[in-house]
């Protein structure tokens, strides 16, 4: 007889608790996001950089590789177009970059409207590029400058081999110090809609041999220490990046 009672109170009890399930209120859908990633990407003329291999030629018909390529970009200044009343916006980093990684950094909502280009410097303002101004991580500590070279940062460390007639010979185009900073322009139009999507910065790493000067490797293989060799670097280096929007 117990046993018939519990299951009758059961019985009456379930059905009661369905309902309140049931009456629960269904979670509201989540807004879709609006957030943007900034990623580099590094190329030869077009060729997808491979790191190792003796496979590109530069300006002056030096072939060459590429075993490595630090760097850092700062200040990257969207330029808001004046016929849509779009104002500049500046994101201002600096992003630590490595060829070997990926290279993708999240930079929340961006400001919808037209966009006539940007600028970046590749480096770092002068704000920055003193001493210990960086956390203390190893990718930073391996971009120091020397102190008894004025210290600060590294801005860029691109390095490799190239042939010197037959022979392969090690090169490093090292940029530092605040009267070498490059500042890039990027003139490729595009526009932001509020909506979630990539930002693209290309670098050409020919471009860094090309224009206006046409480096000569073999005169000129390690540039550190000599302000005339970065001076050219930095110059080559203004139009090394492009820019482009994807929305997702």
């Amino acid at each position: 007889m117990r046993q018939h009672l519990a299951l009758l109170a059961a019985a009456l009890v379930l059905p009661s608790c369905r309902k309140e399930e049931s009456a629960s209120p269904a979670a509201p859908p989540l807004p879709p996001s609006t957030s943007t990633a900034l990623v580099l990407e590094h190329h030869v003329d077009g060729a997808q950089l491979a790191f190792d291999t003796i496979s590109y030629v530069n300006e002056a018909g030096h072939a060459f590789s590429v075993t490595r390529l630090e760097y850092y970009v700062s200040e990257i200044i969207l330029r808001g177009a004046d016929c849509c009343g779009t104002p500049d916006h500046v994101i201002p980093g600096p992003f630590y970059i490595n060829g070997t990684m990926s290279n993708r950094f999240e930079l929340g909502t961006l400001p919808a409207g037209e966009y006539t280009g940007a600028t970046l410097l590749l480096g770092l303002p002068a704000s920055l590029n003193v001493t210990g101004a960086l956390p203390n991580t190893m990718s930073n500590v391996n971009m120091a400058w020397p102190d008894m070279m004025g210290g600060g940062y590294h801005f860029m460390k691109f390095e490799g081999h190239f042939l010197n007639g037959t022979t392969p010979t090690g090169y490093a185009m090292h940029i530092g110090r605040n009267e070498n900073l490059p500042v890039c322009d990027m003139p490729q139009s595009f526009a932001l809609h509020g909506q979630a999507g990539t930002l693209t910065l290309r670098f050409n790493l020919n471009e860094v041999f090309r224009d206006p000067h046409t480096y000569d490797l073999p005169s000129g293989s390690y540039s550190m220490g000599s302000m005339m060799l970065m001076g050219l670097l930095k110059d080559n280096c203004a139009n090394a990046f492009t820019i482009s929007h994807q929305p997702a």
